[in-house]
């Protein structure tokens, strides 16, 4: 949230809206753990997008092949060759029958906007990492999703799902009048899947989501949406909340799931071009 509190106005060579990646999702039919990064022209650091110890693996279930991401951390630039980096093992019990899964390292560009798919493949497996190609965006920090009030309805603490999407729109002349249009709905950001986990105590209400940042267009809106589902997985319940986009500041609104009220805070920042310009003195 570099550029969230505009104190001082930064110049416009360190603040942007910029093409970025949407990170989707990491599609793996297997029990893992390790790390899954993206490195980039801001400060070429891993960005880590999943990272699991051998003491906590992911076990991966055939009806749900996705890996539980954690991240980006921030928006991923994509004005230069962005590199993926991929270092998974499957856990075997003890660990001298752990095997190594994949290691594999790709640098990916795209001129074009929309979704693609980025293929590692060996012996072993095959992962698909899903990523979406926006442009013009900034970076949108979902600080927190509360429940204000339970309802005696609906309790929404634990077998809930918290996802998100973006919509851009485009001027348009209709009937001779300029008009603005929203264009089709960006692809699924989950941020939080929690089918029995119990909301932890002492969290007054706040869900401990496990993604909380991703690029919107700099003209467009970001939909959060919060369903409460049964056992089986049966969604219960669903509310949802657009945000118009902002260049700096926070957002806050409130919503129900059915007789549940929620909050959610966001914050908005412009992206940074190079990380060293932004942390180098400023000279008096």
């Amino acid at each position: 949230m570099h550029f969230t509190h505009l104190t001082p106005k930064p110049s416009l060579d360190d603040a942007i809206v910029a093409e970025t990646l949407q990170i989707l999702s990491i599609k793996l039919p297997l029990s893992v753990y390790g790390v899954v990064a993206a490195r980039d022209s801001v400060d070429n650091n891993r960005n880590l997008l999943f990272a699991h110890s051998r003491i906590a693996p992911q076990r991966i279930r055939q009806h749900n092949p996705y890996l539980r991401l954690i991240g980006p951390s921030r928006a991923i630039l994509c004005r230069d060759p962005v590199r993926f980096e991929i270092q998974l093992k499957v856990e075997r019990g003890a660990v001298s029958r752990d095997r190594a899964l994949i290691s594999a390292t790709r640098d990916f560009y795209v001129r074009h906007p929309g979704v693609h798919t980025i293929c590692f493949e060996n012996h072993f497996c095959k992962i698909e990492l899903c990523v979406e190609r926006l442009v013009e965006t900034i970076q949108a920090t979902i600080c927190s999703v509360r429940v204000v009030k339970q309802g005696t309805r609906q309790r929404v603490e634990s077998r809930c799902r918290v996802s998100c999407s973006t919509t851009s729109y485009s001027r348009k002349i209709i009937d001779g009048k300029p008009t603005y249009v929203a264009n089709a709905p960006s692809g699924e950001v989950v941020l939080l899947d929690r089918l029995k986990k119990p909301m932890p105590s002492g969290s007054e209400g706040y869900l401990d989501l496990s993604r909380r940042v991703v690029s919107v267009e700099h003209e467009g809106s970001l939909k959060v949406v919060v369903q409460t589902c049964s056992s089986s997985g049966d969604i219960i319940a669903e509310g949802h909340v657009s945000l118009a986009s902002e260049y700096f500041g926070f957002s806050q609104k409130k919503f129900n799931v059915d007789d549940a009220e929620l909050e959610v805070t966001v914050a908005w920042s412009l992206l940074v071009v190079d990380k060293d310009d932004i942390l180098r003195p400023v000279a008096v």
